[in-house]
């Protein structure tokens, strides 16, 4: 008598999700955890900051991608599991993000602020090549554990792929996106509470003790992955869905694939529209509406609160009803009108930055709840390690030059008396959400004729 597969386990399969969307969430406490403290780290040394330009700040919220980027990191991630599998892959890329964690901590708390290095490159301006060595080592932190974050996103993804395909796909995707907001909104929402009590790099310190527990749980979902492939139905398929060799014609075959070049530059659109206004979002409110910045953290952080619900609750319609490609282009309409909004130079009440801030979190809800789970359709699980790596890849292009861009047009438009006009950021910000409309609508032109089925349901009617 056959053993039933251990993924038809409701009580399993969500135990497993837990534990994968658990790790992820703290490497985004940790992305995010100096992003509300970017007005105090530009205050000069001797009012209690760090004396960062705005282009300093700029390349370090850039430094997260640089590694993935110029390193070929998210490729080589990728490859490594979809030929080492997702233990070994889980427990490199956690432990990367905990080791720059380490650094960037080291960084902020150690090397003194006035202390300076030159540098012989300047990437066409966005790197300033005269340049804080405490900003360039916390970046090489930073930068470190980028790569870590992202493999381990890659890692996780193809988790709850493993586990939930044919069961509730979308709806378990989004509740990982959700607690990985609520990773995001901690960081915001707390960090300025914990830096205002304990110092500038307490909050720093504490999204690295937060890695730490990551680690250890995902040493816990290990045995939990072990015992899938002992008890599975059928050992082979289980071995091949964690251990595939990697196939240069299988990347190939990613490549060739329409559909997977939309989603990916419609991710890289969406996300550039969207992560980068995050590291800028409490200095906006600060300097547009003049608000005090724990008060501005706490209003920044309504856009990833507000996502903690709706991203399952979107999953969910995703799995039950379908209409994935629609989902995505509400969301980049939503993203694109509310940067338009915040660029308006006549609307300045704190009441309508509020408001502007739930509709990014309708707006970031809508788009991932629906992205990451459509990925599946448009390519087969043996090259889904390798497609998402890619996705990322080309995610991390956008994720390293806008908060750069960013950075040289804040300092450009910075008054004598430090008040910043992010009319022009804001634009830059929309552009994106443009092109994220964009390739939304040919997404759904060519799914309509490949027939990717993005608009159908996942969940299979004998499995609900």
């Amino acid at each position: 008598m056959q053993q039933s597969s251990p993924n038809s386990s409701r009580l399993r399969r969500w135990t497993v999700l837990f534990i994968a969307a658990f790790v992820m969430m703290m490497g985004y406490v940790f992305w995010d955890i100096v992003s509300p403290l970017s007005t105090t780290l530009k205050t000069p040394v001797t009012e209690g900051g760090m004396g960062w330009t705005a282009a300093e700040y700029g390349f370090y919220a850039g430094s997260y991608s640089i590694f993935n980027i110029f390193l070929l990191m998210l490729f080589w991630g990728g490859i490594i599991l979809d030929k080492c599998g997702i233990r070994f892959t889980g427990i490199l890329a956690t432990g990367m993000m905990l080791a720059g964690a380490i650094i960037n901590f080291h960084a902020v708390h150690f090397i003194s602020p006035t202390g300076y290095v030159d540098l012989p490159f300047s990437l066409f301006g966005l790197i300033p090549t005269h340049i804080k060595t405490q900003v360039l080592v916390a970046s090489l932190g930073f930068g470190m554990f980028g790569v870590g974050c992202d493999i381990t996103g890659i890692t996780i993804s193809k988790i709850v792929t493993k586990w939930f395909t044919g069961y509730e796909l979308a709806s378990a995707m989004g509740i990982q996106v959700a607690m990985a907001r609520l990773g995001t909104a901690s960081a915001i929402s707390m960090s300025p509470v914990i830096a205002n009590a304990y110092g500038l790099s307490a909050p720093i310190l504490a999204g690295a003790a937060l890695l730490l527990m990551g680690f250890v749980m995902f040493i816990v979902y290990i045995f939990m992955d072990k015992h899938y492939d002992r008890i599975s139905v059928d050992k082979k398929a289980a071995d091949d869905a964690d251990r595939d060799e990697f196939s240069f014609r299988d990347f190939v075959k990613v490549l060739r694939n329409p559909g997977f070049w939309l989603i990916a530059i419609l991710c890289v659109m969406f996300y550039s529209s969207l992560r980068p206004f995050l590291k800028f979002a409490t200095d906006l409110l600060i300097n547009k509406y003049g608000i005090a910045p724990v008060t501005a953290g706490w209003i920044t952080s309504i856009l990833p609160y507000g996502t903690i619900v709706l991203t399952p609750l979107f999953g969910m319609v995703y799995d039950r009803v379908g209409r994935g490609s629609t989902l995505m282009l509400i969301g980049c309409v939503i993203v694109t009108v509310c940067h338009i909004f915040l660029a308006l130079p006549i609307i300045n009440t704190t009441w309508v930055a509020s408001i502007t801030m739930i509709l990014y979190g309708v707006s970031f809800s809508l788009v991932p709840s629906a992205m990451w789970p459509s990925v599946p359709k448009i390519v087969p699980l043996k090259q889904l390690g390798t497609a998402y790596s890619i996705i990322y890849f080309v995610q991390n292009i956008g994720l390293m030059l806008v908060p750069m861009l960013v950075g040289n047009i804040i300092g450009q438009h910075t008054a004598a008396d430090g008040h910043v006009d992010y009319t022009i950021p804001m634009l830059v910000f929309s552009a994106f959400g443009g092109g994220a409309i964009l390739f939304a609508l040919l997404l759904m032109i060519v799914d309509r004729k490949k027939g990717y089925g993005l608009h159908e349901a996942n969940i299979k009617t004998d499995n609900k």
